[in-house]
């Protein structure tokens, strides 16, 4: 199978959708269609023992609240490392120390082009949060390891990115 055309079918200043036409051995043409945006960050900070992570309401769930560690997209040429001290910086006004990468991930390989890169980090002094509109509602909660564990496996834990991460920490070792 070969790619034989690429045009854009959408863009917003979050991301693009592109729609692509590939051929075939025998001629026949197939569309697929990629989202392209940039890669994002995920933040697992602890802070006294305790992770952190924020609930807010997602427009993408129905206005439904989700649980799930500090995260967001990459701004321009900014670093991973940058972004995810931005981001935790701008969600929670917590300042991070020992920014450690954890993994980095596909984050819909069957149909985008980016990636997650996940850290763990632990917290070094607290600020205010700068959050941006669809924020506003956004409460900052503690929880250990096991109370992690715990929502996750009852399917509390909804995003997928999160999910991930925890994942890769309960593997690793970096549970503690």
């Amino acid at each position: 199978m070969r790619q034989v055309s690429v045009s854009t079918a959408h863009r917003n200043p979050w991301f693009a959708v592109e729609h692509r036409q590939y051929e075939t051995a025998d001629g026949a043409l197939h569309p697929y269609f990629v989202v392209r945006r940039p890669d994002s960050v995920l933040v697992a900070p602890r802070q006294e023992g305790r992770y952190v992570l924020v609930e807010l309401e997602r427009p993408t769930m129905g206005g439904a609240r989700s649980l799930e560690f500090p995260q967001g997209a990459l701004a321009g040429d900014e670093s991973p490392e940058a972004a995810a001290r931005r981001e935790v910086r701008e969600e929670t006004g917590l300042e991070l120390t020992g920014l450690r990468h954890l993994v980095t991930f596909a984050e819909s390989s069957g149909f985008a082009t980016s990636s997650c890169h996940a850290f763990t980090a632990d917290v070094s002094d607290v600020g205010e949060p700068d959050r941006d509109a669809f924020e506003a509602g956004m409460e900052v909660r503690r929880l250990s390891w096991s109370q992690l564990r715990e929502l996750a496996a009852a399917g509390a834990i909804q995003d997928s990115a999160t999910l991930a991460a925890l994942a890769v920490m309960g593997a690793s070792g970096d549970d503690c």
